[in-house]
């Protein structure tokens, strides 16, 4: 049986590499250069550069069921967290906060959060190169796929990755959040792609079946400024949903 932590990496490469990515750390040189987006205007969906839009009906969107407890205020946090935060978001006391995808994840006794050595070792990047994306001295615009978080459950092994993926270093920049899930899914029997209302916004969604030492993932995807995000939760043993994404909870910027 393969390690828990093999098992992390094997979720990573489903994750962030379904398109046929290669490496966390490949670089473009002629990519524009980098402008930090203002995390003080709250964004559902947006227009790319491109012209590429998610548009969707609300008669699509079904709730995803999930509760996640009481959001969490910008203003309540000891750090100016809409100013002194990268794109990729920011650690504090333990816990992890996300203005630009509009998350927050709350650690505690049983759920923890990954520290920049621990991403680096089952990503296979250095912490250097790790604390590079997380500080902003390396821009997810020019990788092609960004770790920014993994919290884990100690006891079973059931983790939550969130990723950055940009489409347009696959050559396939008009690609929505929906689009991705939906290759994503192809190779898989019966799993249905669709529409949520989660953490305040509409993600895709989609549940694939458990894989032999790598468990049942859930996965939410949604596109802003021309990169797609990915909430991938990995759940062992009898772990539910439902109990992975208790922990996490909304950010209101204020």
């Amino acid at each position: 049986m393969r390690s828990k932590r093999s098992g992390w990496m094997s979720v990573i490469i489903a994750a962030g590499l379904m398109l046929g990515l290669t490496a966390c750390g490949d670089t473009d040189s002629t990519e524009e250069k980098y402008t930090s987006p203002n995390f003080n205007t709250e964004v559902v969906t947006e227009a790319g550069s491109n012209g590429a839009t998610e548009s969707t009906e609300a008669s699509d969107v079904v709730p995803s069921e999930l509760s996640t407890g009481e959001p969490v205020r910008t203003s309540d946090l000891e750090t100016d967290i809409s100013t002194n935060t990268t794109i990729a978001g920011s650690y504090e006391n333990g816990d992890y906060y996300n203005p630009f995808i509009g998350l927050a994840i709350k650690a505690d006794s049983t759920w923890k959060l990954y520290g920049a050595a621990e991403v680096a070792e089952v990503t296979g990047l250095t912490e250097d190169e790790v604390n590079d994306l997380w500080y902003g001295v390396v821009s997810p615009y020019s990788v092609k796929t960004m770790t920014c978080a993994i919290a884990y459950k100690k006891s079973t092994g059931s983790n939550l990755i969130i990723s950055y993926i940009n489409p347009k270093l696959y050559y396939m920049q008009n690609m929505t959040a929906r689009e991705y899930l939906e290759l994503s899914a192809r190779e898989y029997k019966d799993v249905v792609v669709q529409n949520v209302d989660y953490l305040g916004q509409t993600f895709a969604s989609a549940e694939f079946p458990e894989t032999e030492g790598d468990g049942r993932r859930v996965q939410f995807a949604i596109r802003k400024s021309d990169l797609i995000i990915l909430l991938t939760y990995t759940l062992q043993g009898d772990d539910t949903i439902e109990d992975a994404a208790d922990h996490v909870t909304r950010l209101l910027v204020e």
